[in-house]
């Protein structure tokens, strides 16, 4: 591992390091953890609790690794975001929306939040004349549905992050340019 690298690793890096012979026994404990799931009725609690147990373990298992002697905090942390991402995709159908309960639940709130869409204006939330820029917050709307797009609970996070950061950006400019 290249310590001088400031770079922090990417989510293929993660792959092709688990394609690297040498990490055969993290990819068995990996591949193990996803088939251990079907073995358990979904409780997302439980689910929960054994999957961060499990990235605990790994991120272990990672830092005394051969294959990562030398990684830097940020490259060990992106190696446990890059076990998250391929862990959760392949348990994404079980751990989403999984029971009929969670489906029936997820769609009676998109409902509500359609039916919000329809009457709810900037107005009603207080927001200033001022900083009720449509095309704006259109941008901010389209940040949060790609939310569904992304299985990993961090890329999912990082929509709703977006989505502030074009709101704050927007009333930053508004601020700056009624000061003006």
């Amino acid at each position: 591992m290249d310590a001088s690298s400031s770079q922090p690793l990417t989510f293929y890096d993660f792959l092709d390091r688990m394609r690297n012979p040498a990490s055969l026994d993290l990819v068995r404990s990996i591949k193990s953890f996803i088939v251990s799931f079907s073995f358990y009725a979904p409780s997302p609690e439980n689910d929960g609790k054994r999957l961060q147990d499990f990235l605990l373990t790994m991120e272990d298992s990672i830092r005394d690794h051969p294959l990562w002697v030398g990684a830097t905090e940020e490259e060990i942390d992106s190696a446990i975001e890059g076990l998250e991402k391929y862990v959760m995709t392949k348990l994404f159908s079980r751990t989403f929306a999984a029971s009929p309960e969670d489906a029936k639940a997820d769609q009676e709130i998109s409902e509500k939040i359609s039916l919000l869409q329809n009457f709810l204006r900037p107005e009603h939330l207080d927001i200033p004349a001022v900083l009720q820029n449509e095309a704006s917050w259109l941008l901010a709307e389209k940040e949060l549905q790609k939310v569904n797009a992304f299985k990993a609970p961090r890329e999912k996070l990082l929509c709703i992050l977006n989505c502030c950061r074009v709101i704050n950006n927007f009333n930053v400019r508004k601020s700056y340019s009624s000061w003006s």
